[in-house]
């Protein structure tokens, strides 16, 4: 704006002929004062114009305009840099600038950025807390257990059943080859996440295996083997062997009669065989005591208390003896002399000398001999 002035003075005459911010032009016999750019003629001074307000400034894109005197500046926004021309965008997470919280991502905007929290994670910028997806039933397939963790989750498939294409499959443990021989003494069946087990007879079925049935535990029958005999459990089954001394008859355990066996007696010699119900005994038979091997003849005769003092004790096999001694004869429970001459054992031309408990023979005068035989002497002979 250009101020005009008809005063009499000139540019050069002394002291500020034009306002501030103006240039003074001379005229004939006058002179014009010129605000210099930027500033506008108020008709008293020269003001400051505003460009930011009224709009007559050139600033690039993402920039500020802030009026300064006498023009203006272009400040670029917050989030850009540059100069008077250009402002380009700052990438504040390439540069650093930003500490996003823990698990989150520093995603750069135009003129700003964002702190986005990492897949599994919720929060602000201030912080990003893991998601539990467990807490939604419907995270994992049926079958499965969901087990949370930082900043995702899995899902484990219950046992007997194996993951195929996100889902829980049932496992068919009984086809398969990798499990080995299931259901030994039986048959495998398949179920639900698992399998059983049915049991051939002689077996039960602990869940998912074949246990042998002991038949002969306290807990089932104890009268499932006949009386006489002992229950030997088997895989599947049991045995019922007759004790020793008795002999299956039938379904019966008959007593062995040892003592009457067509090969012989079991008892050593001078015993005698007791039969008992599944063994026998023996007892040594009278006159017999045992011994380590046997039985042996019990000698009577060293006591001398068995026969009476008179009497003369002779031991036998099984038994002992009492007789009177050679020459003497009971007679009323006493042993007296015998009277040998009474039954004439001499030679008949003998005489007949009885002793105690003996005799002897004597022959005559006139004959030879030991009184059994006696000769005639021929004295004629003789002289």
């Amino acid at each position: 704006m250009i101020m005009k002035r008809n005063l009499p003075f000139d540019c050069r005459s002394q002291g500020e002929v034009c306002p501030a911010f103006s240039h003074c032009f001379n005229t004939d016999g006058s002179y014009i004062c010129d605000c210099v750019e930027g500033f506008e003629d108020n008709r008293t001074h020269c003001q400051d114009v505003d460009e930011c307000l009224t709009g007559s400034f050139t600033c690039p894109n993402n920039s500020s305009c802030t009026n300064t005197e006498g023009s203006y500046e272009c400040t670029c926004d917050l989030g850009f840099s540059g100069n008077s021309s250009l402002c380009l965008d700052v990438d504040e997470c390439l540069l650093g600038l930003i500490q996003c919280p823990n698990f989150s991502n520093c995603l750069n905007t135009v003129g700003s950025f964002v702190c986005e929290c990492q897949e599994g994670y919720q929060g602000n910028r201030t912080h990003c807390e893991d998601i539990d997806e467990c807490l939604d039933n419907s995270t994992c397939p049926e079958h499965s257990k969901c087990i949370n963790t930082n900043g995702g989750y899995l899902c484990l498939c219950d046992a007997g059943f194996s993951s195929v294409d996100d889902l829980c499959v049932d496992i068919d443990e009984c086809k398969n080859t990798e499990l080995g021989e299931l259901c030994t003494n039986g048959t495998c069946m398949n179920a639900i996440g698992s399998y059983y087990c049915e049991c051939n007879k002689g077996f039960w079925s602990k869940g998912t295996e074949c246990v042998d049935v002991d038949e002969c535990s306290d807990s089932h029958n104890s009268s499932v083997c006949q009386p006489h005999s002992v229950c030997f459990n088997i895989p599947g089954s049991y045995l019922c062997p007759c004790n020793e001394g008795f002999i299956l008859n039938g379904t019966e355990c008959q007593d062995v009669d040892e003592c009457h066996d067509p090969d012989g007696t079991p008892c050593p010699e001078h015993s005698l065989c007791n039969n008992t119900a599944g063994s026998f005994f023996c007892l040594c038979s009278p006159g017999y005591e045992p011994i380590s091997l046997g039985c042996q003849d019990i000698d009577e005769c060293k006591d001398n208390s068995t026969c009476r003092f008179d009497q003369v004790c002779t031991n036998l096999p099984g038994t002992y003896n009492c007789s009177c001694p050679l020459g003497y004869h009971e007679e009323n429970q006493a042993c007296v002399d015998t009277n040998e001459c009474e039954d004439s054992p001499c030679h008949p031309s003998a005489r007949c000398w009885n002793t105690p408990g003996s005799f002897s023979c004597h022959c005559p005068l006139g004959f030879a001999g030991n009184g059994s035989w006696c000769k005639d002497v021929d004295e004629c002979v003789a002289l």
